[in-house]
Protein backbone atom coordinates (compact mmCIF):
# COMPACT_ATOMS: atom_id res chain seq x y z
CA UNK A 1 0.00 0.00 0.00
CA UNK A 2 1.41 3.42 -0.95
CA UNK A 3 1.29 6.34 1.47
CA UNK A 4 1.95 9.99 0.88
CA UNK A 5 5.52 11.06 1.63
CA UNK A 6 6.54 14.43 3.01
CA UNK A 7 10.01 15.95 3.05
CA UNK A 8 11.12 16.73 6.60
CA UNK A 9 14.61 18.21 6.19
CA UNK A 10 18.07 17.63 4.75
CA UNK A 11 20.72 15.77 6.71
CA UNK A 12 24.33 15.34 5.54
CA UNK A 13 23.13 16.58 2.15
CA UNK A 14 20.44 13.89 1.81
CA UNK A 15 16.73 14.69 1.65
CA UNK A 16 14.93 13.00 4.55
CA UNK A 17 11.30 12.05 3.83
CA UNK A 18 8.64 10.45 6.00
CA UNK A 19 6.05 8.01 4.76
CA UNK A 20 2.70 8.55 6.50
CA UNK A 21 2.99 5.04 7.96
CA UNK A 22 6.01 6.13 10.01
CA UNK A 23 3.89 8.49 12.09
CA UNK A 24 1.77 5.51 13.08
CA UNK A 25 4.95 3.72 14.15
CA UNK A 26 6.08 6.77 16.16
CA UNK A 27 2.76 6.89 18.03
CA UNK A 28 2.86 3.15 18.70
CA UNK A 29 6.43 3.30 20.03
CA UNK A 30 5.65 6.26 22.26
CA UNK A 31 2.55 4.53 23.66
CA UNK A 32 4.31 1.19 24.18
CA UNK A 33 7.28 2.72 25.99
CA UNK A 34 5.21 5.06 28.18
CA UNK A 35 2.46 2.56 29.04
CA UNK A 36 4.19 -0.83 29.04
CA UNK A 37 7.97 -0.55 29.31
CA UNK A 38 9.02 2.44 31.41
CA UNK A 39 6.49 1.92 34.27
CA UNK A 40 7.96 -1.58 34.62
CA UNK A 41 11.67 -0.68 34.60
CA UNK A 42 11.40 2.68 36.41
CA UNK A 43 8.53 2.52 38.89
CA UNK A 44 7.25 5.43 40.93
CA UNK A 45 7.08 8.12 38.23
CA UNK A 46 4.02 10.11 37.19
CA UNK A 47 2.15 9.47 33.95
CA UNK A 48 3.36 12.78 32.50
CA UNK A 49 6.94 11.68 33.10
CA UNK A 50 6.38 8.35 31.34
CA UNK A 51 4.79 10.14 28.37
CA UNK A 52 7.75 12.51 28.20
CA UNK A 53 10.10 9.51 28.24
CA UNK A 54 8.10 7.95 25.41
CA UNK A 55 8.43 11.10 23.30
CA UNK A 56 12.18 11.28 24.01
CA UNK A 57 12.48 7.66 22.89
CA UNK A 58 10.76 8.41 19.58
CA UNK A 59 13.12 11.36 18.98
CA UNK A 60 16.11 9.13 19.77
CA UNK A 61 14.86 6.39 17.45
CA UNK A 62 14.30 8.93 14.69
CA UNK A 63 17.90 10.10 15.05
CA UNK A 64 19.15 6.50 15.17
CA UNK A 65 17.27 5.46 12.02
CA UNK A 66 18.54 8.48 10.12
CA UNK A 67 22.14 7.76 11.19
CA UNK A 68 21.71 4.12 10.12
CA UNK A 69 20.50 5.16 6.68
CA UNK A 70 23.07 7.96 6.35
CA UNK A 71 25.77 5.31 6.87
CA UNK A 72 24.30 3.38 3.94
CA UNK A 73 24.07 6.54 1.84
CA UNK A 74 27.61 7.78 2.49
CA UNK A 75 29.18 4.45 1.55
CA UNK A 76 26.90 4.19 -1.51
CA UNK A 77 28.03 7.65 -2.67
CA UNK A 78 31.67 6.64 -2.13
CA UNK A 79 31.17 3.67 -4.48
CA UNK A 80 29.37 5.91 -7.01
CA UNK A 81 25.89 4.55 -6.27
CA UNK A 82 23.91 7.80 -5.85
CA UNK A 83 21.21 7.94 -3.16
CA UNK A 84 18.20 10.09 -4.01
CA UNK A 85 16.71 10.35 -0.51
CA UNK A 86 16.22 8.71 2.86
CA UNK A 87 12.64 7.71 3.66
CA UNK A 88 11.21 6.79 7.05
CA UNK A 89 8.38 4.25 6.96
CA UNK A 90 6.58 1.85 9.25
CA UNK A 91 9.46 -0.65 9.57
CA UNK A 92 12.25 1.91 9.97
CA UNK A 93 13.94 3.59 7.06
CA UNK A 94 15.42 3.07 3.62
CA UNK A 95 18.10 4.85 1.62
CA UNK A 96 16.59 5.04 -1.87
CA UNK A 97 19.21 4.36 -4.52
CA UNK A 98 19.00 5.78 -8.05
CA UNK A 99 19.02 2.52 -10.00
CA UNK A 100 20.71 -0.72 -8.96
CA UNK A 101 24.05 -1.32 -7.17
CA UNK A 102 26.97 -0.99 -9.56
CA UNK A 103 29.30 -3.67 -8.15
CA UNK A 104 29.37 -6.39 -5.46
CA UNK A 105 32.07 -4.68 -3.39
CA UNK A 106 30.09 -1.45 -3.11
CA UNK A 107 26.89 -3.36 -2.32
CA UNK A 108 28.61 -5.32 0.47
CA UNK A 109 30.17 -2.35 2.23
CA UNK A 110 27.00 -0.30 1.83
CA UNK A 111 24.98 -3.13 3.42
CA UNK A 112 27.23 -3.69 6.46
CA UNK A 113 27.58 0.06 7.12
CA UNK A 114 24.04 0.24 8.54
CA UNK A 115 24.36 -2.43 11.28
CA UNK A 116 27.82 -1.12 12.19
CA UNK A 117 26.37 2.36 12.65
CA UNK A 118 23.48 0.99 14.75
CA UNK A 119 25.94 -0.88 16.98
CA UNK A 120 28.02 2.28 17.40
CA UNK A 121 24.87 4.24 18.24
CA UNK A 122 24.00 1.59 20.81
CA UNK A 123 27.41 1.91 22.46
CA UNK A 124 27.08 5.70 22.35
CA UNK A 125 23.72 5.68 24.15
CA UNK A 126 24.92 3.11 26.72
CA UNK A 127 28.00 5.18 27.49
CA UNK A 128 25.94 8.36 27.86
CA UNK A 129 23.50 6.59 30.18
CA UNK A 130 26.29 5.36 32.44
CA UNK A 131 28.08 8.72 32.52
CA UNK A 132 24.89 10.65 33.27
CA UNK A 133 23.83 8.25 36.01
CA UNK A 134 27.29 8.29 37.62
CA UNK A 135 28.21 11.96 37.42
CA UNK A 136 24.84 13.74 37.39
CA UNK A 137 22.02 11.58 38.68
CA UNK A 138 20.25 8.32 37.89
CA UNK A 139 16.62 8.29 36.87
CA UNK A 140 14.62 9.34 33.83
CA UNK A 141 17.24 10.37 31.27
CA UNK A 142 19.68 7.47 31.88
CA UNK A 143 16.74 5.08 31.59
CA UNK A 144 15.76 6.52 28.19
CA UNK A 145 19.38 6.50 26.98
CA UNK A 146 19.86 2.89 28.05
CA UNK A 147 16.65 1.90 26.27
CA UNK A 148 17.85 3.62 23.09
CA UNK A 149 21.13 1.73 23.39
CA UNK A 150 19.23 -1.55 23.71
CA UNK A 151 17.00 -0.73 20.74
CA UNK A 152 19.97 0.16 18.53
CA UNK A 153 21.72 -3.08 19.44
CA UNK A 154 18.55 -5.02 18.62
CA UNK A 155 18.38 -3.28 15.24
CA UNK A 156 22.05 -4.10 14.57
CA UNK A 157 21.63 -7.78 15.46
CA UNK A 158 18.35 -8.16 13.57
CA UNK A 159 19.76 -6.51 10.45
CA UNK A 160 22.81 -8.78 10.16
CA UNK A 161 20.55 -11.81 9.64
CA UNK A 162 21.40 -13.03 6.09
CA UNK A 163 17.83 -12.64 4.85
CA UNK A 164 17.08 -10.25 1.99
CA UNK A 165 16.07 -7.40 2.11
CA UNK A 166 17.70 -6.99 5.55
CA UNK A 167 21.24 -5.61 5.49
CA UNK A 168 22.69 -9.05 6.14
CA UNK A 169 20.73 -10.35 3.17
CA UNK A 170 22.13 -7.58 0.98
CA UNK A 171 25.64 -8.48 2.11
CA UNK A 172 24.89 -12.12 1.26
CA UNK A 173 23.63 -11.05 -2.16
CA UNK A 174 26.85 -9.13 -2.76
CA UNK A 175 28.96 -12.20 -1.92
CA UNK A 176 26.91 -14.46 -4.20
CA UNK A 177 27.00 -11.79 -6.92
CA UNK A 178 30.81 -11.68 -6.64
CA UNK A 179 31.19 -15.44 -7.10
CA UNK A 180 28.43 -16.06 -9.66
CA UNK A 181 28.83 -12.74 -11.52
CA UNK A 182 25.05 -12.49 -11.88
CA UNK A 183 22.99 -10.00 -9.89
CA UNK A 184 19.66 -11.61 -10.78
CA UNK A 185 20.83 -15.03 -9.59
CA UNK A 186 22.24 -13.51 -6.40
CA UNK A 187 18.99 -11.68 -5.73
CA UNK A 188 16.95 -14.86 -6.18
CA UNK A 189 19.11 -16.84 -3.74
CA UNK A 190 19.21 -14.06 -1.14
CA UNK A 191 15.45 -13.60 -1.51
CA UNK A 192 14.90 -17.33 -0.92
CA UNK A 193 16.85 -16.99 2.33
CA UNK A 194 14.66 -14.01 3.18
CA UNK A 195 11.51 -16.03 2.48
CA UNK A 196 12.73 -18.81 4.80
CA UNK A 197 13.38 -16.23 7.52
CA UNK A 198 9.95 -14.68 6.92
CA UNK A 199 8.28 -18.05 7.49
CA UNK A 200 10.15 -18.24 10.80
CA UNK A 201 8.77 -14.82 11.73
CA UNK A 202 5.26 -16.00 10.81
CA UNK A 203 5.74 -19.03 13.06
CA UNK A 204 6.93 -16.87 15.94
CA UNK A 205 3.96 -14.54 15.41
CA UNK A 206 1.64 -17.53 15.78
CA UNK A 207 3.48 -18.49 18.98
CA UNK A 208 2.98 -15.00 20.41
CA UNK A 209 -0.71 -15.03 19.51
CA UNK A 210 -1.60 -18.52 20.68
CA UNK A 211 0.85 -19.55 23.41
CA UNK A 212 1.77 -16.24 25.02
CA UNK A 213 -1.55 -14.56 24.16
CA UNK A 214 0.28 -11.36 23.19
CA UNK A 215 -1.80 -9.91 20.38
CA UNK A 216 0.28 -6.80 19.76
CA UNK A 217 3.59 -8.68 19.57
CA UNK A 218 2.03 -11.35 17.35
CA UNK A 219 0.66 -8.79 14.91
CA UNK A 220 3.97 -6.93 14.68
CA UNK A 221 6.07 -10.06 14.17
CA UNK A 222 3.58 -11.16 11.51
CA UNK A 223 3.72 -7.79 9.76
CA UNK A 224 7.51 -7.89 9.86
CA UNK A 225 7.48 -11.34 8.29
CA UNK A 226 5.11 -10.13 5.60
CA UNK A 227 7.38 -7.15 4.88
CA UNK A 228 10.50 -9.34 4.56
CA UNK A 229 8.74 -11.84 2.29
CA UNK A 230 7.03 -9.23 0.08
CA UNK A 231 10.14 -7.05 -0.23
CA UNK A 232 12.28 -10.00 -1.26
CA UNK A 233 9.79 -11.10 -3.92
CA UNK A 234 9.53 -7.51 -5.18
CA UNK A 235 13.33 -7.25 -5.43
CA UNK A 236 13.46 -10.41 -7.56
CA UNK A 237 10.81 -9.03 -9.91
CA UNK A 238 12.71 -5.74 -10.20
CA UNK A 239 15.98 -7.53 -10.93
CA UNK A 240 14.37 -9.73 -13.56
CA UNK A 241 12.73 -6.67 -15.10
CA UNK A 242 16.00 -4.76 -15.19
CA UNK A 243 17.83 -7.79 -16.60
CA UNK A 244 15.31 -8.36 -19.41
CA UNK A 245 14.54 -4.74 -20.31
CA UNK A 246 17.82 -3.08 -19.37
CA UNK A 247 19.37 -3.65 -22.80
CA UNK A 248 16.20 -3.08 -24.83
CA UNK A 249 15.47 0.32 -26.43
CA UNK A 250 12.04 1.91 -26.26
CA UNK A 251 11.82 1.73 -30.06
CA UNK A 252 11.48 -2.08 -29.92
CA UNK A 253 8.10 -1.79 -28.14
CA UNK A 254 6.89 1.42 -29.80
CA UNK A 255 3.53 1.67 -31.62
CA UNK A 256 3.36 4.32 -34.34
CA UNK A 257 -0.22 3.72 -35.45
CA UNK A 258 -1.66 6.26 -33.03
CA UNK A 259 -4.36 8.84 -33.73
CA UNK A 260 -3.33 12.40 -32.85
CA UNK A 261 -5.39 15.57 -32.40
CA UNK A 262 -4.97 19.32 -32.82
CA UNK A 263 -4.91 21.73 -29.85
CA UNK A 264 -7.58 23.81 -31.64
CA UNK A 265 -10.09 20.95 -31.62
CA UNK A 266 -13.22 21.45 -29.50
CA UNK A 267 -13.59 18.97 -26.65
CA UNK A 268 -17.06 18.02 -27.93
CA UNK A 269 -15.58 17.17 -31.34
CA UNK A 270 -12.79 15.21 -29.67
CA UNK A 271 -15.39 13.06 -27.91
CA UNK A 272 -17.71 12.63 -30.90
CA UNK A 273 -15.21 12.18 -33.74
CA UNK A 274 -12.14 10.70 -32.05
CA UNK A 275 -12.86 8.95 -28.75
CA UNK A 276 -16.14 7.38 -29.90
CA UNK A 277 -14.61 6.43 -33.25
CA UNK A 278 -11.13 5.18 -32.34
CA UNK A 279 -11.67 4.13 -28.69
CA UNK A 280 -8.38 5.63 -27.56
CA UNK A 281 -8.26 6.90 -24.01
CA UNK A 282 -5.18 9.08 -24.57
CA UNK A 283 -4.36 11.28 -27.58
CA UNK A 284 -1.07 13.02 -28.38
CA UNK A 285 -1.61 16.68 -29.26
CA UNK A 286 0.22 17.90 -32.38
CA UNK A 287 0.53 21.56 -33.40
CA UNK A 288 2.10 22.31 -36.81
CA UNK A 289 3.95 19.00 -36.78
CA UNK A 290 5.33 19.43 -33.26
CA UNK A 291 4.29 17.43 -30.20
CA UNK A 292 2.92 19.88 -27.60
CA UNK A 293 0.98 17.78 -25.08
CA UNK A 294 -1.34 14.92 -24.29
CA UNK A 295 -5.10 14.82 -23.62
CA UNK A 296 -6.81 11.97 -21.82
CA UNK A 297 -10.34 10.70 -21.43
CA UNK A 298 -10.10 11.06 -17.65
CA UNK A 299 -9.30 14.78 -17.90
CA UNK A 300 -12.29 15.28 -20.21
CA UNK A 301 -14.68 13.38 -17.96
CA UNK A 302 -13.62 15.57 -15.03
CA UNK A 303 -15.04 18.61 -16.88
CA UNK A 304 -18.59 19.89 -16.73
CA UNK A 305 -20.25 18.61 -19.92
CA UNK A 306 -21.57 22.09 -20.68
CA UNK A 307 -17.99 23.22 -21.19
CA UNK A 308 -17.32 20.66 -23.92
CA UNK A 309 -18.91 22.89 -26.57
CA UNK A 310 -16.64 25.87 -26.06
CA UNK A 311 -13.40 24.53 -24.50
CA UNK A 312 -10.57 23.51 -26.82
CA UNK A 313 -8.09 20.67 -26.37
CA UNK A 314 -5.36 23.22 -25.64
CA UNK A 315 -7.23 24.19 -22.47
CA UNK A 316 -7.39 20.66 -21.02
CA UNK A 317 -4.28 18.97 -22.37
CA UNK A 318 -1.35 18.04 -20.13
CA UNK A 319 1.87 19.81 -21.19
CA UNK A 320 4.98 17.82 -21.97
CA UNK A 321 7.25 16.79 -19.10
CA UNK A 322 10.03 14.25 -18.60
CA UNK A 323 7.46 11.87 -17.09
CA UNK A 324 5.46 11.84 -20.34
CA UNK A 325 8.02 11.76 -23.17
CA UNK A 326 10.94 9.41 -23.82
CA UNK A 327 13.33 9.08 -26.74
CA UNK A 328 13.30 6.00 -28.99
CA UNK A 329 16.80 5.02 -27.85
CA UNK A 330 15.88 5.33 -24.17
CA UNK A 331 16.13 2.29 -21.93
CA UNK A 332 12.86 0.32 -21.81
CA UNK A 333 13.44 -0.53 -18.14
CA UNK A 334 13.66 3.17 -17.31
CA UNK A 335 10.45 3.80 -19.24
CA UNK A 336 8.66 1.09 -17.26
CA UNK A 337 9.99 2.56 -14.02
CA UNK A 338 8.57 5.98 -14.95
CA UNK A 339 5.16 4.48 -15.73
CA UNK A 340 5.10 2.60 -12.43
CA UNK A 341 6.16 5.60 -10.34
CA UNK A 342 3.83 8.05 -12.07
CA UNK A 343 0.90 5.69 -12.55
CA UNK A 344 0.83 6.10 -16.36
CA UNK A 345 -0.45 3.52 -18.82
CA UNK A 346 1.74 4.81 -21.66
CA UNK A 347 4.53 7.23 -22.56
CA UNK A 348 4.95 9.28 -25.72
CA UNK A 349 8.01 8.62 -27.86
CA UNK A 350 9.48 11.67 -29.58
CA UNK A 351 12.75 12.94 -31.03
CA UNK A 352 13.51 16.61 -31.54
CA UNK A 353 9.90 17.59 -30.90
CA UNK A 354 8.59 15.15 -33.51
CA UNK A 355 6.06 12.57 -32.35
CA UNK A 356 7.06 9.00 -33.27
CA UNK A 357 4.68 6.75 -31.33
CA UNK A 358 3.82 5.42 -27.87
CA UNK A 359 5.10 2.73 -25.53
CA UNK A 360 2.52 1.11 -23.24
CA UNK A 361 2.71 -0.46 -19.80
CA UNK A 362 0.57 -3.35 -21.03
CA UNK A 363 3.04 -4.32 -23.76
CA UNK A 364 6.05 -4.19 -21.43
CA UNK A 365 4.20 -6.21 -18.77
CA UNK A 366 3.18 -8.83 -21.36
CA UNK A 367 6.75 -9.07 -22.64
CA UNK A 368 8.06 -9.60 -19.10
CA UNK A 369 5.39 -12.16 -18.17
CA UNK A 370 5.99 -14.29 -21.26
CA UNK A 371 9.78 -14.00 -21.20
CA UNK A 372 10.07 -14.83 -17.49
CA UNK A 373 7.80 -17.87 -17.89
CA UNK A 374 9.90 -19.13 -20.79
CA UNK A 375 13.13 -18.47 -18.86
CA UNK A 376 11.88 -20.28 -15.74
CA UNK A 377 10.76 -23.30 -17.77
CA UNK A 378 14.04 -23.79 -19.61
CA UNK A 379 15.59 -27.21 -18.96
CA UNK A 380 18.49 -27.08 -16.55
CA UNK A 381 21.79 -27.99 -18.16
CA UNK A 382 23.78 -30.74 -16.50
CA UNK A 383 26.25 -29.36 -13.99
CA UNK A 384 24.51 -25.97 -13.75
CA UNK A 385 22.01 -24.55 -11.30
CA UNK A 386 18.52 -23.42 -12.26
CA UNK A 387 19.20 -19.83 -11.21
Amino acid sequence: MAFKRVTLFRFFGFKVKADASWFFLAILISWTMSEKIYPHILAGQGQDTYQFMGILTVVGILFSIIMHEVAHAVIAEYFQMPISSITLFIFGGVAEMEGEPSNPRGEFFMAVAGPIMSALMGLFFWADANLYAEYIRPGVLPCVLKSLGNLNMMVAVFNIVPAFPLDGGRALRAIIWHYKNNLVTATRIASDCGAFFAYGLFGYACYELTVRDDTIAGIWWGLLGFFVHASGASAVRQMETRSLLGTEPVSRFMHNQVVTVSPDLLVADLVDHYINKHYQRIFPVIDNGALVGIVSLSSILSLDRHKWNWLHVASVMEPLTRSIVVKPESNAADALDIMQRKGRELLLVAEGGKFLGVITFRDLASFLTITIKIDHNKPVEKGRTAY
